[in-house]
């Protein structure tokens, strides 16, 4: 199963600092609308952000949760590193009959190519904060209504001003 830890995790944060730009509280519930799941799993992934420093959240009618500093001092390695903790991308197969020159040596081969793909993915996300993220994500929309108004024949664009 392809874990999703990170990418949920991201889509919380992100909405936040979304949220935050335009004064709006995010609360558990208004996150897991936007993931279309249930408050509880928000609720789950909120603790390792809170005490990663990268979201704060206060009880009550008034709380919510908000980013714990600006969008642009928070990376996206520390969201992977938050959620993922010390997770493999993938699992190494020890258990294997060490015989011959694979047995033996699939697992090391396995772990150095695991650490290395690990640490590209790490340092790929230590380049991107938050902030550039929401900004990806407005040119990302601009470009899709760009195409959207494209395909849309002109009688049919005429009709909706109208």
């Amino acid at each position: 199963m392809i874990d999703t830890r990170f990418s949920t995790a991201m889509q919380i944060v992100v909405s936040v600092a979304v949220n935050d730009e335009a004064d709006v509280r995010s609360t558990s519930q208004s996150l897991a609308v936007g993931l279309d799941t249930n408050a509880s799993f928000v609720r789950k992934l909120l603790p390792p952000l809170t005490e990663s420093g990268i979201l704060v959240s206060a009880a009550g009618s008034k709380g919510g949760i908000r980013l714990a500093r600006p969008s642009k001092e928070i990376l996206l390695s520390e969201i992977y590193a938050a959620v993922t903790g010390s997770r493999k991308l993938w699992a190494t197969r020890h258990e294997i009959p060490h015989a011959g020159l694979v047995g033996e040596n699939i697992g090391d081969l396995s772990e150095y190519l695991c650490d290395r793909a690990e640490q590209a993915v790490v340092d790929m996300l230590g380049a991107v904060t938050v902030e550039d993220s929401v900004a990806e994500l407005r040119r990302l929309d601009v470009e899709r209504h760009k195409l959207d108004a494209a395909d849309t024949p002109v009688a049919d664009r005429r009709d909706a001003a109208e």
